[in-house]
């Protein structure tokens, strides 16, 4: 029962580590492959925020979740990240928007603890999405998670508990049957004999 217990267990975590080790996985595979975008999974992407610029909102080193939206719909006080002129990620809130002469939209947007609106507007083009989510702190642990061998031991650590497991398990099973089939064999040898 104990082994079984212990199966149950191993199959559990194996379940629970398992779509974990694949986000995981496919984020870190899609930010090495392009590491000038951001890497999502199923239209969200984490994002660590280097700088607090939008202090209180959020501050550095806090995870932000970014969710992939229609960049022409955009409205006043949301915060979004964006690609500034130089290609690095910004994540600011919307003060206004206008419209450039092709009538495509242009975000006006400012951090919140910044004293002035940021020098270049935002295209639409420009946008990688609104922020969803914000976890204090998270980011630490995202830079520790993404570092390759730490990707590499949560893709095999689910692989590892339910083979193992199941191993385990097994010689268990099989030391068992052995210590029968010893207690077995010595009545077996007293009824030849008589």
């Amino acid at each position: 029962m104990k082994h079984r217990l212990g199966l149950i267990i191993g199959m559990v975590l194996c379940l629970l580590l398992l779509p974990f080790a694949a986000v995981s996985g496919t984020l870190a595979l899609k930010a090495y492959i392009n590491p000038s975008q951001v890497a999502t999974v199923f239209g969200i992407g984490p994002l660590i925020v280097m700088s607090d610029s939008m202090y209180p909102e959020f501050a550095k080193n806090d995870l932000l979740f970014v969710k992939k939206a229609d960049a022409e719909n955009l409205q006043k006080n949301e915060i979004i990240a964006y690609y500034d002129h130089r290609g690095t990620v910004v994540t600011h809130r919307i003060i206004r928007w206008e419209t450039d002469e092709s009538g495509a939209r242009l975000y006006i947007t400012k951090g919140d603890a910044n004293n002035v609106q940021d020098q270049n507007p935002v295209p639409a083009a420009k946008v990688v999405g609104r922020v969803v989510r914000v976890i204090p702190g998270g980011g630490k642990t995202m830079r520790y998670i993404s570092q390759p061998m730490v990707t590499v031991m949560l893709l095999a650590a689910p692989l590892a508990l339910f083979y193992g497991g199941r191993a385990l398990y097994r010689n268990l099973d099989n030391r068992k049957k052995k210590r029968e089939e010893a207690v077995t064999r010595p009545e077996e040898a007293q009824t030849e004999q008589e």
